[in-house]
């Protein structure tokens, strides 16, 4: 039941208004601040008494905890929501966020069955934003199954539907166009991939998105090793193992340090070479002589960063 009081009306007010900041720290990689202003938009939304208006919050929310940390109380309660039957709005987000947190637990399955669900409400909709969005979201999850063609179709369509006039933040386009430039990457159409990913990682960098370029430094790292462009793979490879700790993921030091290992043994640093091997080979404690077997092998055209 909704408190109709002054006092609802201001809570109401205060929730959205932290909402809205925890919005910008979001989209600028801040997920541990982000994070803190939606708990203080929670606590004024719980003193409305309006459990509907509590439930989209705690959907919103959603998207800052699943960058910050495993979400494990967050997923039960999204799945509750859902269950609950809200709005298709409020179910959008909720399904929406629940896909990202499988998605980064890296179970794809699950994150697809909640895609699925996040695509039907966007399509309810009927706004740009949440179909792009849903878009976006089915790439990811075909790029994770080497699905490159379907998943750059994907990103198209994302890119499509949000193009201006459409109101779509310019960080979520930024972040489809990186993808996209991946996925052409990974089809060898890598001239038309990196400038997609270049364009893109100059529109984090003006938007003051450190935190998301660490994609790109990758995507571009990969892009000109394919290329045989060593000293510019080197580059944004060097770059990218300098901002990974600011996404905590695991999976992207991995990567680049495979990428700069490669980078190195082909451009004659030996020395450099073995750096980074050994510093992946120390990721891999159950895998013996792992930097003897990178020397050998060439994984660039197999190799899915996305994975």
């Amino acid at each position: 039941m909704t408190r109709s009081t002054p006092d609802a009306a201001a809570l109401r007010s205060r929730s959205e208004a932290l909402r809205s900041d925890a919005v910008a720290l979001l989209e600028k990689g801040e997920f541990a601040a982000s994070l803190g202003l939606y708990d203080q938009a929670l606590d004024a939304a719980r003193g409305t008494g309006d459990e509907a208006f509590v439930d989209w919050v705690f959907t919103l929310r959603a998207a800052a905890a699943a960058e910050s940390g495993p979400a494990d109380s967050e997923l039960i309660e999204l799945k509750r929501i859902l269950l609950r039957g809200r709005d298709a709005r409020t179910a959008f987000y909720a399904s929406f966020n629940a896909a990202r947190i499988y998605e980064l637990r890296r179970d794809f399955q699950k994150a697809g069955f909640y895609a699925r669900l996040a695509t039907q409400n966007a399509r309810e909709l009927g706004e740009p934003l949440l179909q792009a969005s849903a878009e976006a979201t089915t790439g990811t999850l075909l790029a994770v199954d080497s699905r490159f063609d379907e998943a750059a179709a994907a990103y198209g369509r994302a890119l499509e539907i949000s193009a201006p006039p459409a109101a779509v933040p310019a960080l979520a386009r930024s972040i489809w166009q990186d993808n996209l430039g991946y996925c052409l990457i990974a089809l060898d159409r890598t001239s038309e991939g990196l400038r997609l990913v270049h364009d893109a990682l100059d529109s984090m960098e003006a938007l003051g998105a450190t935190a998301h370029t660490v994609f790109p430094l990758l995507d571009l790292c990969f892009g000109y090793l394919k290329g045989d462009r060593l000293e510019e793979a080197r580059y944004f490879g060097e770059a990218c193992l300098e901002r990974a700790p600011l996404r905590g993921d695991e999976t992207v030091e991995r990567n680049v340090l495979y990428l700069l290992g490669e980078t190195s043994h082909l451009s004659g640093d030996e020395d450099a070479a073995r750096d980074y091997f050994d510093r992946l080979a120390s990721l891999y404690p159950e895998f013996r002589n792992l930097r003897a077997y990178l020397e050998v092998f060439d994984f660039r055209n197999v190799i899915n960063l996305r994975s």
